[in-house]
């Protein structure tokens, strides 16, 4: 097929099964090949509108990656933690520079991200081989970093306008729900874990504090005030490349607090305290390992699929530990917002949105007992 010319205005051709575009600008030639015409044709405005507007025409030339990847290096590792900027690259590395990483920066409008976020956020692939969709939070942080990402793109000449403004993500899935372990099945699980070995300790006081898993093996014997009956939560454990760390802050404001303890726990910590107390522990840390150090989270997990087993309860997950602390304290009627504050939950809403199955048994009793009254 012949090449369409205008005075100028560039070249389009077909070479083989694919269409190709060539335009010189300030003396130096720009080509791009595509399978469909359309988008040499959207290319070639672009560029054009580029030049016109005084854009950079070889900082459009970059791909999604390497502007990424600027932008991290000069835009975000000199202002975060070195952990943020880790989990910032590693979404971009899972999510952006699979669908898009290759595609120059100028190509990226609002309909070709449109049609990607789908491909970028919708699916994972699990050891199992299944997929499942992204939950909303994980969605709307990525959504807000490509967004950092490309407003810095125009403000540093790649592209003149951010073509994630306004755009529609897709609807990730709700937050899986947890359930809570029965009040037979806690019984069988406080019993087993009476023997105070290694991981026990850390599943009981989960189940008796409503912690979760970081916040509890991040706990330092500094943090346990006996004489008053609490323990101080300001930090978590974290894995970072693999490693188990403690970041100084948990995972949201409202996660700092002060969690007061029962008799019976009390009673259980200090003997984790005369256990934890040895010259070996130079981390001070009041669950630690064989080997004096942080529990790996995946190494408690595993630990957990075994322990359900040995006591003849199912499996609903460690995190089921901290749900049945907060189901048993809402079936004792503590109110909900004294609730949500031990849990360090954000929001009151996240309590009741979490344990809603709860709020409707109590819905129900509210009602038959307004029954002599109607």
């Amino acid at each position: 097929m012949g090449r369409t010319k205008g005075s100028g205005q560039g070249s389009i051709y077909k070479r083989g099964d694919k269409w190709r575009g060539q335009i010189t600008i300030n003396g130096k030639r720009y080509s791009h090949t595509a399978l469909r015409k359309k988008n040499v044709v959207d290319w070639m405005a672009a560029i054009k509108t580029d030049s016109n507007k005084g854009v950079n025409i070889e900082l459009g030339e970059k791909t999604i990656r390497e502007v990424c990847e600027a932008w991290l290096s000069e835009n975000v590792e000199n202002r975060v933690t070195e952990l943020t900027a880790y989990k910032m690259r590693n979404m971009m590395e899972q999510h952006l520079y699979p669908v898009l990483g290759e595609m120059p920066i100028r190509e990226l409008s609002k309909e070709v991200l449109q049609k990607a976020y789908p491909k970028m956020m919708c699916y994972k692939q699990q050891k199992n081989k299944r997929e499942c969709r992204y939950s909303e939070g994980t969605i709307k942080i990525f959504r807000s970093n490509l967004n950092s990402m490309l407003e810095w793109a125009v403000d540093e000449g790649y592209i003149n306008r951010n073509p994630n403004r306004n755009i529609v993500p897709p609807k990730g899935e709700r937050s899986k729900i947890v359930h809570a372990y029965t009040k037979e099945e806690q019984k069988k699980i406080v019993e087993y874990t009476n023997d105070d070995k290694g991981a026990n300790r850390v599943f009981y006081f989960l189940l008796a504090s409503g912690l979760r898993v970081g916040e509890a093996i991040a706990l330092t014997l500094d943090d346990v005030n006996l004489k008053e009956g609490f323990v101080i939560v300001n930090k978590t454990a974290i894995n970072y490349r693999g490693t188990m760390i403690v970041q100084d802050h948990p995972k949201t404001e409202q996660s700092i607090r002060t969690v007061y303890l029962s008799d019976n726990a009390i009673t259980r910590v200090k003997r984790y305290i005369k256990m934890a107390s040895s010259p070996m522990n130079n981390k001070r840390l009041l669950f630690p390992n064989d080997n004096w150090n942080l529990y790996h989270t995946s190494a408690l997990r595993s630990r957990w699929v075994k322990s359900c087993a040995e006591m003849g309860v199912p499996y609903k997950g460690i995190h089921a530990l901290r749900h049945s602390y907060a189901t048993r304290a809402l079936e004792k009627g503590i109110d909900v917002k004294i609730v949500s504050t031990m849990l360090g939950h954000s929001t009151v809403a996240t309590t009741m949105n979490i344990y809603q199955d709860v709020h409707t048994d109590q819905k129900k009793i509210a009602a038959a007992a307004m029954n002599d009254l109607q």
